[in-house]
């Protein structure tokens, strides 16, 4: 069985999450978010062209054994042995913040 995987940073999935909520329900849109697993390959596309709803979803989905609530990367580079790399903060959001009222 092929296995894909989507990789992407903090702001490209959600400039992806305010894309889809902007049409379907845009007070999604700042809430916080989990991202549980990875979806079948052909559910995603099938998922491109039109609605499915997410008891569908679900039943072609496989779920992380584990979950994080945020990972955290290290700056790259050359350091000594006895000094620990920086963490690497994301970036603050652009789009996938809540609308002013």
């Amino acid at each position: 069985r092929q296995c894909d995987l989507l990789i992407g940073n903090k702001p490209q999935i959600e400039h992806l999450l305010t894309e889809l909520f902007r049409q379907r329900d845009p007070t999604a849109i700042g809430n916080t978010y989990l991202i549980f697993g990875t979806v079948e390959k052909s559910a995603w596309r099938e998922g491109l062209t039109g609605y499915r709803s997410i008891d569908e979803m679900l039943a072609r989905a496989s779920d992380f054994a584990t979950y994080y609530n945020e990972l955290r990367i290290t700056r790259s580079g050359y350091y000594p042995a006895d000094v620990e790399p920086p963490i690497l903060e994301p970036p603050p959001p652009q789009e996938w913040v809540k609308a002013s009222s």
